[in-house]
């Protein structure tokens, strides 16, 4: 039996038309993609792989999330961009916030901090990811909107923080890690980067 979220969640798929293309525009080439079942049972999303040459960036982007009871208005997905090399820990970072998402049956706000006691990524500091808008691509890529102008959907860049960096946004909040990020011009989608804190 569904309720009502669900079913609202389910309908109007419509809503979403021309994403892929808006996706793409901003990530670059779709380069593969990870079905739902890839691991036996529907995980209620799946993965798609994107690559943007001009920068050598691999973006991973979750679809199916928007379908999914978390709650979000508008609907969310999830991506991580990383240097096309470590397009794997981008995957990995993309599942696991996305299935503990789709396992509370919550959605992400902006600068939400998603913390972890382990590291994300083995020989990592990583232990957690802020949800932001992306550093990068433009606002249209964060903020899917249909034919008239509404907003459908948003796409939350996964940031990953490392420990002190998790420790340091306690202490004085998100826009001061950023500003710490720029004065040190912390390449954020380098994940074998420095921590600034």
């Amino acid at each position: 039996m569904t309720t009502d979220q669900e079913r609202a969640a389910m309908g109007g798929a419509h809503r979403f038309k021309g994403l892929a293309e808006s996706l793409e525009r901003h990530a670059g080439k779709p380069t593969g993609a990870e079905p739902p079942n890839i691991r036996g049972d529907n995980r209620g999303y799946g993965l798609v792989f994107f690559y943007c040459e001009q920068y050598h960036l691999s973006t991973v982007i979750s679809t199916g999330l928007r379908f999914q009871p978390l709650g979000a208005e508008p609907a969310q997905e999830l991506a991580c961009t990383v240097y096309k090399e470590q397009a794997e820990a981008a995957r990995h970072l993309v599942d696991l916030t996305s299935e503990l998402l789709v396992r509370q049956r919550t959605h992400l706000v902006p600068d939400q901090i998603v913390p972890n006691e382990e590291p994300l990524l083995p020989g990592t500091e990583f232990h957690g990811v802020l949800a932001s808008g992306h550093p990068l691509f433009p606002p249209e890529f964060t903020r899917f909107t249909d034919p008239d102008g509404i907003e459908q959907l948003q796409v939350f860049t996964l940031l990953p923080v490392t420990l002190g960096e998790l420790n340091f946004i306690l202490d004085h909040g998100v826009t001061a890690l950023r500003q710490e990020w720029s004065r040190f011009e912390v390449d954020v989608f380098d994940l074998g980067r420095p921590s600034v804190a």
